[in-house]
């Protein structure tokens, strides 16, 4: 499944860009804690009844909060991208690149592989990127100060 879903990947080009943004972190962030706020995101879509509380003193919880106080536009762009990913239809791939990493994340939402599996699975797949060529153009265009990178492609 894995073979098809980086070709689907590699179908993407310019045209299906919907969202870049370059942004300066004031708090730390890894791509551990962006992929718990991804997951959490969704698990609370697909799985959890209505609930009174909006906090759950979860991991995800946590980060959620630390950047909803310390960087709320940042966190009103992650929501808005998630909700973005989550709702449409079509292929969706959210990349996440902190300057000067090895890797970049992708968060990649197809649903044409899982008509080839008899596989039960949601349509969501995180990935590690670590082309050197796609992490050198990244890394070119950021400004002084800025340190992350926010990308939303569809197709």
């Amino acid at each position: 499944m894995e073979d098809i879903i980086w070709e689907r990947i590699k179908s993407l080009d310019s045209n299906c860009l919907n969202f870049i943004q370059y942004y300066k972190l004031d708090v730390s962030l890894n791509y551990s804690e962006i992929e718990s706020l991804y997951k959490n995101y969704l698990s609370k879509y697909y799985f959890e009844s209505e609930s009174n509380n909006i906090f759950n003193d979860n991991e995800a919880d946590k980060i959620s909060l630390k950047l909803c106080l310390f960087e709320p536009e940042l966190a009103i762009i992650i929501e808005q991208v998630f909700e973005s990913n989550l709702k449409d239809l079509d292929d969706d791939l959210i990349l996440f690149y902190l300057r000067k990493e090895k890797s970049a994340l992708l968060l990649f939402k197809t649903y044409y592989p899982l008509s080839l599996s008899d596989e039960f699975k949601l349509p969501y797949f995180c990935y590690y990127i670590q082309n050197v060529n796609t992490l050198e153009t990244l890394e070119s265009r950021f400004e002084e100060d800025e340190n992350l990178c926010i990308m939303s492609c569809s197709s």
